[in-house]
């Protein structure tokens, strides 16, 4: 077979081959079978700051997500926020394969506040203060914060992840705002298992409990 239809004929094997398939063959594992996640790194937060979500919490995350998810992802690592809030959240860096989650603190001041961000914290009960030069923001408790942080900050930077790992499979070029929208799909599919496996628990919980 010739050299240029051989690699044709693989490009074309990859480009049909479903993600989930993929990454199950080609995901690097240890001796038991288990799969080898990437790297969690924790640094300092910012002074007056937390992780919404820990180390540990996310090792176990990691563990339990799709493969197509973290296949390939080198690191997350949590990081002290510069500036801002929220500029950025989380930062995924297509070059080191690296997802950047960024401290906060458990009340927040902002300047002012975008419409989609506002619609996002009022569906995990996040309290809203207008006030003329501020928004101030009040988490019922750290739980809901970080329920918050993994569910729209971390999964959508696993989209991203998600995205850049299998782009080579995609004949166009994505835009900026593209690129964000086929995120948005990849956390929701996240959020979706997420949300699935949960009721799956309660439901065996409920059918192991005696009769009352």
């Amino acid at each position: 077979m010739p050299l240029n239809r051989k690699r044709n004929t693989m490009s074309r094997s990859y480009g049909t081959t479903k993600q989930s398939v993929l990454a199950r063959r080609r995901m690097k594992r240890s001796r038991s079978g288990e799969r080898i996640i990437p790297r969690v790194i924790s640094r300092r937060p910012r002074a007056g700051d937390i992780h919404p979500m820990g180390r540990s919490l996310i090792l176990r995350l990691l563990r339990q997500i799709p493969e197509k998810y973290i296949y390939g992802l080198a690191r997350v690592e949590l990081r002290a926020r510069a500036g801002e809030i929220g500029k950025p959240f989380g930062l995924y860096q297509p070059r080191d394969k690296a997802i950047y989650l960024y401290s906060l603190p458990t009340t927040w001041h902002l300047p002012s506040i975008g419409k989609g961000l506002l619609a996002s914290l009022q569906q995990y009960y996040a309290q809203i203060e207008q006030k003329e030069n501020e928004v101030i923001v009040h988490w019922p408790c750290e739980p809901i914060l970080m329920l918050w942080f993994f569910l729209e900050i971390f999964a959508h930077e696993l989209g991203h992840h998600c995205r850049n790992q299998y782009r080579s499979k995609r004949k166009i070029s994505l835009r900026r705002l593209d690129k964000e929208l086929v995120a948005n799909l990849h956390a929701r599919r996240i959020k979706e298992l997420v949300f699935a496996a949960v009721e799956k628990k309660l439901h065996e919980q409920q059918e192991s409990e005696p009769d009352k």
